[in-house]
């Protein structure tokens, strides 16, 4: 299976108009009854990407502010500016005639991008300290038979084996684990594209999980992605990672590398843990 192209196919839109498109969203590409958020950024930045004369999202920020179900859902597009070097606009993603996500970008073309290069950031030594085959595939069945997301199943996803949450007992010490994941990703068939590094920043589990355990739905409110290159490999490294909860919320924050060592995105997220007290309190 060329999982590359399926999803290249699950992001096709239909052109009502020069500003508006249609889709139905891809079941294949869903959390439950609802649309992974980094499969509907991807959907609405290939939105904006064909709108703007300018070819890559290099800077992103969605609004997700309502439930989408598995029905046609429509992308309006208003233009903000375009320049010689840069265009910026946002997408209004609707159904039901309720707007339900925003993203606003601002696109760029790598091949005429020009400048000084430094500060740079190196994959991280969690990256040195193991091999790709001890990595876990992600796979929550362990859990419940049928619980991994069918999202996950179009990729080949593989956790760094002190972040396998769901291949612990449930004795164990919070205060031993971070809040973090990383992870190799591999979509067989082709080299990552914009679409994919957008899907990607929201790809793995919750990182809360890997420190207290199975916490249940926990919805992201913001997702901000910058992506600095395209990737040169087709397996990629991700490092997830969050510092601090306050009432419920947390900030979880993504660095996305290619095996040459190009940092190729970095991502920040608001995300809340629902009934946050009652779930950590029980599941500790």
């Amino acid at each position: 299976m060329n999982q590359f192209t399926n999803f290249q196919d699950a992001l096709s839109l239909n052109k009502k108009s020069e500003n508006k498109f249609t889709i139905i969203p891809n079941l294949d590409f869903f959390v439950g009854n609802t649309p992974h958020g980094g499969y509907l950024m991807a959907i609405m930045q290939k939105a904006l990407t064909k709108v703007l004369p300018h070819s890559t999202a290099i800077s992103s920020s969605v609004q997700y502010l309502d439930r989408i179900e598995s029905k046609p859902i429509d992308l309006e597009i208003e233009v903000f500016k375009v320049s010689r070097g840069s265009s910026s606009g946002i997408v209004k993603l609707i159904q039901n005639g309720r707007i339900c996500t925003t993203f606003t970008g601002t696109c760029s073309d790598f091949q005429f991008m020009k400048g000084y290069d430094g500060i740079k950031t190196p994959l991280p030594k969690i990256f040195h300290n193991k091999s790709i085959d001890e990595y876990e595939e992600l796979n929550f069945d362990k859990i419940s038979p049928g619980f991994t997301p069918s999202f996950i199943k179009q990729l080949e996803c593989r956790i760094h084996p002190d972040h396998a949450w769901w291949n612990r007992d449930d004795n164990f010490d919070p205060d031993d684990f971070e809040a973090r994941c990383s992870a190799y990703l591999k979509m067989s068939g082709g080299i990552p594209d914009q679409f994919c590094l957008s899907f990607y920043s929201d790809i793995l589990p919750p990182v809360v999980s890997n420190k207290f355990g199975p916490l249940g739905w926990i919805p992201t409110i913001t997702l901000t992605t910058h992506i600095r290159q395209l990737p040169t490999t087709e397996t990629l490294y991700t490092d997830f990672k969050a510092t601090e909860i306050n009432n419920g919320y947390f900030e979880q924050d993504c660095n996305i590398w290619d095996l040459d060592g190009n940092l190729v995105a970095s991502s920040r997220q608001l995300t809340r843990i629902l009934k946050s007290d009652e779930k950590i309190l029980k599941n500790n």
